[in-house]
C-alpha cells in the first residue's frame, strides 16, 4: 500500500525537493526486512504526472529547516525537506519502466511511497518477456523483491565488482557463477548456455565453489595450478620475446634473432615452432663471430646481460609453464566438448602472474578472433584481484595489451570479462571504462571512491557516499544490466569461496 508523504515545493534540473510532516516517520510499514520507515533516506517515491505515468525517484538527502526557517515555513511547524533524485518513469497501465524523465512533476504535486508490489513491477519491467534473467540479489529493504540482471548484458558488455577486502567481492563472484552453472533457480528463461568460463584465481579461493556436498568436484570443472599449466613460449612473437627479455638494443637484437632462427630451423622468427629455451643461451654465444680464432670479447661483453636474462628464465621453475612446456592449456580447454569451467590457481608473484595472464588472454583472443571459432561457446574470463596484473602503474606495455584488446573488442566475437578488484583506481582505465555494469561493495579509500565517482553516470553519483557504510554482502549495483542503480543484498553463495580471514587469537 502506498502512502502520501508530502508535496513537491522545489524543482531543479538535478533534483526535486519535497516537504512533509515529521509525523510520517512514526508510520513504519511491514517489508521483507521487517519494519520499514516511511519516507526514510534511500527509499523510493512516486509522483503522478499529467500523462498518467508516475515519476520514480530516490530520497538521497534530508534536512530539518527549523533552525534556518525561511518565509515558506513561517506558518508551518515540524517539517522535513527531502531531496529526490528522479530515476525514471513508470506506466502503471502496462507495468513498464523507462530510465530517464520526459516530463518533470509540477510544484505542489503529491508525493507517495512506492510499495513492495510496485517496486517489484518496476524492477521486472526492465527485462523483456522471455529474455534470460539472472537473480543477483534482493532489494536491501524489501528482501522479497528480487534484483535481476540480463546475463547477456551483464557478461556480454563486461562487468566489474569492486570492494574492500572482506566486503564480499569473492562471494559475489561466486554467487553469480553458481547462479549460472548450478541448479539454484536463479537463471530463468533459458535452456541453452553457450558459455565457457576461465577463472584467474590469484588467491586460490575458487577451487571448491562448484563442488557438491562431500567436496566432490563436477566432471565439467577443470582445476589447474601454475605447475600444471602449459603456455608455451613458441606462441610468443619475436617482438614479444624481446619485450619479455627487456631487450631493445640494436647491437643485441641481431644476435638474439639469429639464435632463435637457428633453434627454430626456420626463416621466420615469429613462426610457432617449439625449441628448448635453455639452448637459447648457447646459440646466442654461437652467433658471436670469431676474431683471431676466438670469440670476440667485446661482443661477448655487450651480450652478457641478455645471456643472463635467458639463464634466469630457464632456471626459475616458476616460469616452467612458459619456457619448458610445449602445449597450450587454454586451447585444449576451449576445444574440449565436456569441460565448461577452468579454474587456474595462480598464487604466485605479480611479475610471473602478469606474464601468465598475458599468455592466457592472448590465447583467448587468437582462438576467438579466428573465424572458424566465432560460433563456438562464448568465453567468460574472470579476473580476480585484477589490480595485480593489469595495473595502470605498469611500465611494461606488454602486460595489459591483450586484456585491453579483449575489453575493447571481445564482445564482437564472444569474449566477456568479469573484473574483480579491491583497488579499482589501480586497474587499467581502458578495461574499467568498458565495463557497462558495476557491482560495488564497501569502499573506504578516498582515491578509489573518487575513481568510482568519476566512472559512473552523473545521476548515480549521489549514492557513492553510501559505499563507506555498506555491510558485508551489501552492494550498489548500477549500469546497463540493471533497471537502475540500487542498494541490494547479494544472493547467498554455497559453497563459499575459501576467503575467510585467518584468526590471530583463538580459544581451544
Amino acid at each position: 500500500m502506498a502512502f502520501k508523504i508530502g508535496q513537491v515545493y522545489r524543482i531543479t534540473n538535478r533534483y526535486l525537493e519535497i516537504i512533509h510532516d515529521k509525523d510520517i516517520f512514526s508510520k513504519p510499514i511491514s517489508s521483507g526486512n521487517g519494519l520499514h520507515i516511511v519516507g526514510m533516506l534511500n527509499s523510493y517515491i512516486s509522483i503522478p504526472l499529467f500523462n498518467a505515468q508516475n515519476a520514480i525517484g530516490i530520497i538521497f538527502e534530508q534536512l530539518d529547516p527549523s533552525r534556518e526557517r525561511e518565509a515558506l515555513f513561517s506558518s508551518k511547524t515540524e517539517l522535513i525537506i527531502s531531496k529526490i533524485r528522479l530515476i525514471g518513469s513508470f506506466n502503471p497501465i502496462n507495468n513498464s519502466f523507462k530510465r530517464g524523465i520526459d516530463f518533470f512533476p509540477t510544484l505542489d504535486s503529491d508525493v507517495f511511497t512506492v510499495d513492495e508490489k510496485q517496486l517489484e513491477s518496476i524492477y521486472n519491467s526492465t527485462i523483456k518477456k522471455d529474455t534470460a534473467t539472472l537473480k543477483i540479489g534482493s532489494d536491501i529493504y524489501y528482501n522479497q523483491v528480487n534484483i535481476n540482471a540480463d546475463p547477456n548484458i551483464l557478461f556480454g558488455k563486461h562487468c566489474a565488482v569492486f570492494g574492500n577486502t572482506g566486503s564480499g567481492k569473492s562471494c559475489t563472484v561466486t554467487s553469480i557463477l553458481q547462479g549460472v552453472y548450478l541448479d539454484k533457480g536463479r537463471l530463468l528463461n533459458t535452456t541453452n548456455k553457450k558459455l565457457k568460463t576461465i577463472i584467474i584465481d590469484s588467491n586460490e579461493e575458487y577451487s571448491e565453489i562448484f563442488n557438491s556436498p562431500g567436496s566432490v568436484k563436477p566432471d565439467w570443472v577443470v582445476l589447474k595450478d601454475y605447475s600444471d599449466l602449459e603456455l608455451s613460449h613458441k606462441d610468443l612473437s619475436f617482438y614479444e620475446l624481446t619485450e619479455l627479455l627487456k631487450e631493445d638494443s640494436p647491437n643485441v637484437i641481431p644476435y638474439l634473432k639469429e639464435a632463435v632462427l637457428k633453434l627454430k630451423n626456420h626463416t621466420n622468427a615469429d613462426a610457432k615452432i617449439y625449441y628448448k629455451f635453455s639452448e637459447l643461451q648457447v646459440e646466442i654465444e654461437n652467433a658471436v663471430p670469431l676474431k683471431n680464432g676466438r670469440k670476440d670479447d667485446f661482443t661477448i661483453g655487450f651480450l652478457k646481460h641478455i645471456i643472463k636474462r635467458v639463464k634466469h628464465f630457464s632456471a626459475d621453475e616458476r616460469f616452467n609453464a612458459v619456457f619448458k612446456k610445449q602445449g597450450n592449456s587454454i586451447e585444449d580447454f576451449l576445444n574440449s566438448s565436456n569441460e565448461t569451467v577452468l579454474i587456474l590457481s595462480l598464487r604466485i608473484s605479480n611479475d610471473i602472474l602478469a606474464l601468465l595472464v598475458y599468455m592466457i588472454s592472448k590465447s583467448i583472443f587468437n582462438y576467438k578472433s579466428n573465424p572458424a571459432n566465432r560460433d563456438k561457446d562464448n568465453i567468460l574470463l574472470v579476473l580476480e584481484e585484477a589490480h595485480r596484473y593489469i595495473s595502470t602503474s605498469s611500465t611494461d606495455q606488454m602486460n595489459n595489451y591483450y586484456i585491453e584488446k579483449l575489453a575493447r573488442e571481445g564482445r564482437k566475437f564472444g569474449v566477456n570479462l568479469l573484473v574483480s578488484t579491491q583497488r579499482p583506481s589501480e586497474v587499467s582505465n581502458t578495461v574499467i571504462s568498458q565495463c557497462n555494469s558495476l557491482i560495488v561493495h564497501k569502499i573506504t579509500n578516498n582515491r578509489d571512491l573518487e575513481f568510482v565517482r568519476n566512472t559512473i553516470e552523473y545521476d548515480d553519483k549521489s549514492q557513492i557516499d553510501l559505499l563507506t557504510s555498506l555491510k558485508q554482502q551489501q552492494a550498489l549495483v548500477l549500469g546497463e544490466a540493471f533497471a537502475f542503480s540500487s542498494l541490494i543484498k547479494i544472493a547467498d553463495a554455497s559453497p563459499l569461496p575459501i576467503s575467510e580471514t585467518p584468526k590471530i587469537f583463538t580459544k581451544e
